[in-house]
């Protein structure tokens, strides 16, 4: 019931119809929910933006009527002065109607006011995996702590996502339609290959790692250079320098032991990586925050891998590397000397 009182509040709220005793009883329904909390401060930033006014809002009415099903019982009583403020005002109760719906499962939709498109926001926590299938029949494994957004219908002439973290690729073949993967400094084209993209906000390097087929990659602060993988190529981009490598194998040259995809196949591989890149790693498969006390031991290095290891078994076979402790609070891992 608190779901839906918070729908019909902010839908008032929104459209600017809402009294003060409502105001009050709507503060305290987000004072009291974290979760409804983000969605009202996602859909008031939306709406109260310089471009809002400007928009068109059949347009976006009509698509995210298309994302939606709204109940029967739902009626909207459509005023018929006023035109530009009603489908303001629809526009508003349906997104509101969309919150509501998005509370029961874990995906967001978004506006990309670039073209008014409708944008599907896939999250996975740390230690998640998910896959999903796009409208082209394209396959995207999302790694942990990822988020991915893409459209439900792909139109125009290419196919836009959008990553902030790591994910893996299989692409339907398009040549009309090249596959363009947005990343916060890159751009990834193709028009059909199997590739992994890595590029998590925290991470001090952006990686693209291609296992078949041809991709062309371009900055987003020099989009005239353009960088061409074939298979087995890495491009990393770290400071603002990018370069051209090969992809590496933790043994032998067999394709299931790729490092840089070895996540797809629920493995973990690090070789000569430092203390604080795999603590990292470590965060992402295991959910956990580590924090060195020992700042030194942030640069050793270890080559290993892990499978069904759980975390203090994961961190015993490094000690058996090199002299360290830890200690475990939670959801809290520190290291020291």
């Amino acid at each position: 019931m608190t779901d839906q009182r918070f729908t019909e509040l902010l839908g008032k709220q929104l459209a600017g119809e809402i009294s003060s005793g409502e105001s009050v009883e709507l503060k305290s329904i987000l004072d009291a929910n974290e979760a409804l909390r983000t969605e009202y401060k996602q859909l008031q930033a939306y709406f109260e933006s310089e471009t809002a006014a400007d928009e068109n809002m059949e347009t976006v009415l009509d698509r995210i009527k298309a994302q939606i099903k709204v109940p029967d019982q739902a009626n909207l009583a459509i005023s018929k002065n006023k035109p530009g403020v009603t489908w303001l005002k629809i526009a508003a109760v349906l997104a509101v109607v969309l919150v509501g719906l998005l509370i029961y499962n874990r995906y967001a939709i978004f506006i990309n006011k670039t073209n008014n498109e409708v944008l599907v926001n896939v999250q996975t926590r740390a230690s998640e995996i998910k896959t999903i299938v796009l409208a082209d029949g394209s396959t995207v494994k999302i790694n942990s702590g990822s988020s991915f957004k893409y459209p439900r219908n792909f139109k125009g002439a290419s196919r836009n996502v959008y990553l902030s973290g790591e994910a893996f690729f299989e692409v339907k073949k398009d040549a009309s339609h090249p596959f363009i993967v947005h990343t916060a400094q890159l751009a990834v084209k193709v028009l059909g290959t199997s590739f992994d993209v890595k590029a998590y906000q925290n991470d001090s390097l952006t990686e693209t790692s291609l296992i078949s087929g041809k991709v062309a990659i371009s900055m987003k602060d020099n989009a005239a250079k353009t960088f061409i993988l074939k298979p087995n190529d890495k491009f990393t981009l770290a400071n603002g320098k990018a370069s051209l490598g090969k992809l590496t194998y933790f043994s032998g040259t067999e394709n299931n032991r790729v490092m840089e995809t070895a996540w797809t196949k629920h493995e973990l591989i690090y070789k000569n990586n430092r203390f604080d890149e795999i603590a990292r790693l470590f965060e992402r498969w295991y959910d956990v925050k580590i924090t060195f006390k020992d700042p030194q031991l942030k640069a050793v290095k270890f080559t290993g891998h892990v499978d069904k290891e759980t975390l203090t078994e994961a961190l015993n076979v490094l000690k058996l590397i090199e002299n360290f402790n830890y200690s475990i609070e939670g959801k809290n891992v520190y290291i020291y000397h």
